[in-house]
C-alpha cells in the first residue's frame, strides 16, 4: 500500500526503518510529532476522548482508592501520559492532606503548557503540590498512575509465514510512504514463533505486533518502584490478542474520532495506537520483582470504588442538560459494550502492603488475573 501525503517527517525515512521507529517519530518527534500538537489532540474538537475528559467522576473515583494508599507508601502521585491534565485536576480537587506532591512526567512542551492552564483552576496551595518532570525518575516513590499510556508505546509489526517471519518497515518514495516487509531479526523471529506455537496455528499472511517497548517500560517502572502502579488501558490477555482469528493485529490510526487502518497517512497528524497485551505486562512486572495486586475491567474498578455514590451527590445530576451529559459519560465508562469492558486496570506493588485497603478489596472482588 502506498499513501499520498506531504509531511515534514518524510525526510526521516529515506531508508527503510522499522515500523516502531516510524511510530516513535510520528508520535513523539519534538516538533512534528503528533503529541507536539498539544491541546488539538484531545476532546470533542480533537481526535479522541479519554475517560477523564468524559466526567470528573473518573478521577474523583480513582482518588477514593488511591488516597488511603498514601498511608502505606511515600505520599506522592507520579502521573505520566497526563494529556491535558484533567485526571490530575480531578484527583487534586478531592485529595486530602496525605498527598504532599503530584508529579507529572511530560516530555512535550506543548502539553505541559496545556496542563498548566488546566490546573490553574485549583487553589494556589494545591497547585504548589504539582511538579513537572521531563523524564521518568529512576526511583519511583509513591503511586505511579497512567491512563492510556501503554497503548501509545511504539510496537514492532510482523507478518507470519510458514517459511519465515517478516517485519514491517516504512520508507519514503518521492512524496509517498510505502510499506516494505523484510526478514525479521532473530529476536523477533523467535518471539513470533513462540507465540504461534502457543496460540496458533496462524494462517499465512497473519499480521500482528509485539509491544517490546511497552514491556520494557513496565520493567522500568517496577525496577525503581517503592509503592503502587495503576495502569488503565484498552487491551486483551495474550490468548485473545494472538487469536488466529485476529488476522490484522490491533494497530489503528485515529483522526477526528474515526479509527482506520491507513497507518502511514499524514504522520504526525493522526494518532497511532495498539491494544495492550496485559499478559506480557504481567510477566514483565513479575520479572522485575513486582507483585500483581489485581487485573480488573474498568467497570468493576469504578463501581467497586463507589462511582455511583459520587454520581448521586453530583450537583449536575438534577439539571436537565448537564445531568444528561453526566449520565451519558457514566454509561460510556461503565458499559460492557464500551469502556467498561474494553478497558482494564492492571495494579501492582513493590515494597508496599495493600492488605485491608479499599482498593485491594475491589481488586479481589473483581479480579480476572486468571485470564493472564
Amino acid at each position: 500500500m502506498i499513501v499520498n501525503h506531504s509531511s515534514p517527517l518524510l525526510s526521516n525515512f529515506v531508508q527503510p526503518v522499522r515500523f516502531d521507529h516510524f511510530m516513535q517519530q510520528a508520535l513523539y518527534h519534538p516538533v512534528h510529532g503528533y503529541y507536539a500538537r498539544g491541546q488539538q489532540v484531545f476532546g470533542a474538537e480533537g481526535d479522541f476522548v479519554t475517560a477523564p475528559e468524559l466526567t470528573s467522576l473518573f478521577g474523583q473515583t480513582l482518588a477514593r482508592g488511591l488516597m488511603p494508599l498514601l498511608d502505606r507508601c511515600p505520599p506522592r502521585i507520579i502521573e505520566f501520559g497526563a494529556g491535558r491534565g484533567k485526571l490530575a485536576l480531578d484527583i487534586l480537587s478531592v485529595a486530602d492532606e496525605r498527598l504532599t506532591e503530584y508529579c507529572i512526567v511530560e516530555v512535550s512542551g506543548g502539553l505541559k503548557a496545556v496542563q498548566q492552564a488546566t490546573l490553574a483552576a485549583l487553589p494556589e496551595h494545591i497547585r504548589n503540590k504539582v511538579r513537572w518532570l521531563d523524564q521518568l525518575p529512576a526511583q519511583l516513590e509513591g503511586i505511579v498512575l497512567g491512563n492510556e499510556v501503554l497503548d501509545a508505546t511504539p510496537v514492532r509489526r510482523f507478518r507470519w509465514s510458514p517459511t519465515g517471519v517478516e517485519e514491517a518497515h516504512v520508507q519514503t518514495e518521492g512524496t509517498q510512504l510505502a510499506w516494505h516487509w523484510l526478514p525479521a531479526d532473530e529476536t523477533l523471529r523467535r518471539h513470533a514463533n513462540a507465540l504461534q506455537a502457543e496460540h496458533g496455528p496462524w494462517p499465512a499472511g497473519y499480521v500482528s505486533e509485539w509491544a517490546e517497548q511497552s514491556d520494557a517500560l513496565v520493567r522500568t517502572l517496577t525496577d525503581g518502584l517503592n509503592g503502587v502502579v495503576m495502569q488503565i488501558d484498552y487491551g486483551h490477555h495474550e490468548a485473545l490478542y494472538y487469536s488466529p482469528h485476529r488476522t490484522d493485529g490491533t494497530l489503528r490510526a485515529t483522526h477526528r474520532h474515526v479509527a482506520h487502518n491507513d497507518l502511514l497517512t499524514n504522520p504526525g497528524e493522526q494518532d497511532l495506537t495498539a491494544h495492550v497485551n496485559f499478559s506480557a505486562a504481567w510477566r514483565a512486572l513479575e520479572e522485575a520483582g513486582g507483585v500483581l495486586e489485581g487485573y480488573v475491567n474498568q467497570a468493576g474498578l469504578l463501581l467497586g470504588l463507589g462511582i455511583l455514590d459520587l454520581a448521586q451527590q453530583h450537583p449536575d445530576l438534577t439539571d436537565p442538560v448537564r445531568g444528561g451529559t453526566l449520565r451519558q459519560g457514566l454509561n460510556t465508562l461503565l458499559s460492557e459494550a464500551d469502556m467498561g469492558e474494553q478497558f482494564k486496570a492492571l495494579v501492582w506493588s513493590k515494597g508496599v502492603d495493600l492488605d485491608g485497603t479499599l482498593l485491594q478489596q475491589v481488586l479481589i472482588q473483581h479480579d480476572r488475573s486468571g485470564e493472564l
